[in-house]
């Protein structure tokens, strides 16, 4: 074979390797920022996903409580553009994100001790107030999502998940439909999609049961609530979607129930 021949050749073999391995390597980076209920969920996604999508969890900034105001305030740490300790890492250091999943909610609304610097939960009936107020978690929402519009990346927001009574009495119930309902508009405004985790949550877990100890809640009587993550990414990069789940299933039959006529 002529050497000029197979020169040619050699070059577009190589070419066509690196052109195979950018395609294996170029999977949708995808960065999920929440509270301690998405730390296992991500989780999930990610492990769901493998080979599809490149899923991250957020560092979590050390010591502390995720909520509208920190998640602003340690936004670089969560977005890998500085270490947890809050130092900025080397541009060629720092990623990019085609999508944000993120969720901050019942880090606003856990009830805690007033007048203190350090987060300590405190019940409401010995005193506890509410981390964010209303007027002050829309503003703060605000001032998010442009920062995290400002990334270039595709932002998805999730709503709160349902709060039950429980025992802790760290959290007021029904407060997540007044603060979902600010973030909702708050979120329309910035052209952004919302995850509607409460309404899927809601179906799936007995709402009338306690929700048991600890500060709840963060408990989903031991089902996996991760799938609507999944389809959120599904949708955003055309993937083919994953057979519906047991608990997908579950969700649809009690949306699909007709409801009960008064009287």
């Amino acid at each position: 074979m002529p050497m000029w021949i197979r020169t040619i050749l050699i070059v577009m073999l190589a070419m066509s390797c690196g052109s195979a391995h950018a395609q294996k390597q170029a999977l949708p980076s995808v960065l999920i920022i929440g509270d301690s209920i998405y730390s296992q969920n991500a989780r999930s996604v990610a492990s769901e996903l493998k080979d599809k999508a490149s899923v991250v969890i957020a560092a979590m900034p050390q010591d502390t409580v995720l909520n509208s105001a920190t998640v602003i305030e340690h936004l670089d740490v969560l977005l890998g553009r500085a270490d947890r300790n809050g130092k900025p890492l080397p541009e060629d250091q720092c990623p990019t994100w085609d999508l944000i999943h993120i969720n901050v909610g019942l880090g606003d609304l856990i009830y805690r001790v007033p007048d203190i610097e350090s987060f300590r939960i405190l019940p409401i009936h010995a005193g506890g107030v509410v981390t964010t107020e209303p007027k002050q978690y829309e503003k703060n929402l605000d001032v998010l999502m442009g920062k995290l519009k400002a990334t270039g990346a595709k932002i998805v927001w999730a709503n709160t998940t349902p709060i039950r009574d429980s025992r802790s009495n760290v959290f007021k119930l029904g407060s997540e439909i007044e603060y979902n309902n600010i973030a909702s508009k708050v979120v329309a405004r910035h052209g952004v999609a919302t995850n509607d985790m409460y309404t899927y949550v809601k179906h799936l877990i007995n709402m009338d049961k306690p929700a048991g100890h600890g500060a709840d809640p963060f408990n989903f009587d031991k089902k996996p609530i991760h799938m609507p993550i999944v389809r959120v990414v599904e949708k955003a990069f055309g993937l083919k979607p994953m057979p519906e789940t047991a608990e997908e299933k579950a969700v649809k039959e009690v949306q699909e129930k007709p409801t009960p006529k008064q009287g």
